[in-house]
């Protein structure tokens, strides 16, 4: 009686020990597949906040740009181009533009090639002054063309009077020839 209790103490001992190691590998594959799927959502979650943290820079970085155009357009704003494209001064006698002296005195020869290309720079001057002060010419209008600059009345666009002299001796004075009265 004995022996036949302990071969079904053993055999059932030996299911209880089978039925173990069974529930052993059910809860390693069990805990696997748990590890498996926290290591995924660990990627999921620093992969999100890698994102986060790239998107939080890049708004800091279209911050500091906004403010940096801010800043930028509000020194531009305070530029004056008009004054620092033309310098208009004098020396001696003469109103100069650019450093470039606008005319002649009887005791002072300036070249023609100077007065032109200052007449070439009030033209320019002028144009951009009208244009930013949303000026309007009411009869005639200027074509700045460096030192051959034009006028033309806006009435007859094809006429055009030059701007500009060559020394000829029938030019005596630049506003007194037949090219700029008409």
């Amino acid at each position: 009686l004995e022996v036949s209790q302990l071969r079904a103490a053993l055999a059932s001992a030996r299911r209880e020990r089978s039925a173990l190691a069974d529930e052993a590998v059910r809860l390693r594959a069990q805990r696997a597949e748990q590890e498996a799927e926290e290591e995924a959502w660990h990627a999921v979650i620093n992969g999100n906040t890698l994102r986060a943290q790239a998107e939080q820079e890049e708004a800091t970085r279209e911050r500091q740009l906004v403010q940096f155009c801010r800043r930028e357009l509000a020194r531009l704003g305070r530029v004056d181009v008009v004054s620092d494209v033309f310098r208009i001064s004098s020396t001696g006698s003469f109103g100069t533009l650019n450093s470039l002296r606008l005319g002649r005195l009887p005791g002072v020869s300036v070249d023609w090639a100077e007065i032109n290309a200052a007449l070439g720079q009030v033209a320019l001057l002028l144009v951009a002054v009208a244009r930013e002060s949303g000026a309007r010419f009411s009869s005639h209008a200027l074509l700045p063309m460096g030192s051959y600059s034009k006028a033309y009345k806006l009435d007859e666009p094809r006429a055009l009077y030059e701007l500009h002299g060559s020394g000829s001796p029938h030019l005596g004075r630049i506003f007194g020839s037949s090219r700029f009265d008409k």
